[in-house]
């Protein structure tokens, strides 16, 4: 009787922090079959870096489904690693795109790809910043990764850019996320 009691508060605890953002599995997106097996550390990830994906931007499910189908296509047939790059990917329809999840690691970034979450807004945002809605889901998707315990509480965030020679994730994107107190620049 204890055990169903618990286990009715954990789903009841969880389906109150999904309900913050809405994650589409791999299945609903349309992704290929990966061949990826290396885990993340043991370790929680202690760290989430946010990236963009330089393509079109996307307001609708199926915008955005096709577009993280081709940065799959992208990251299979010409990259030839063994699935989409990212654990997870945000459009600007406020939806959240798994990609890898929360337990494999990621391609996305050299020297972190095992202690970290890899997380790209879909589309190019040296211009201006993903909408509010893909910001929100990102802060839930993070919220969300800690209370089940998949990411570090004392997680730091960083661009892209702060790790590696590249523009990802975009200025407007890099001076949002400078504001949040667990941003770190390297």
């Amino acid at each position: 009787m204890v055990k169903q009691e618990i286990l009715l508060l954990v789903l009841s605890a969880l389906s109150q922090a999904m309900g913050c953002f809405q994650l589409i599995t791999p299945s609903k997106w349309g992704a290929k079959p990966a061949n990826c097996s290396a885990p993340l550390k043991d370790l929680l990830p202690e760290y989430v870096i946010i990236i963009h994906t330089v393509q079109n931007p996307c307001k609708t499910p199926a915008e955005c489904a096709r577009e993280v189908r081709n940065v799959q296509d992208y990251h299979l047939h010409l990259k030839e690693w063994c699935d989409v790059a990212y654990n997870f990917l945000i459009g600007e329809d406020g939806l959240v795109y798994e990609g890898r999840g929360w337990r494999s690691e990621g391609s996305h970034t050299y020297g972190y790809n095992d202690l970290s979450l890899g997380i790209a807004f879909i589309g190019t945002f040296t211009q201006r910043s993903p909408n509010e809605a893909a910001w929100k889901a990102l802060k839930c998707l993070l919220d969300f990764s800690v209370k089940i315990g998949y990411l570090s509480p004392d997680y730091l965030i960083m661009a892209h850019s702060d790790i590696s020679d590249v523009v990802s994730p975009g200025e407007p994107i890099r001076s949002e996320i400078s504001k949040w107190p667990n941003y770190r620049h390297n």
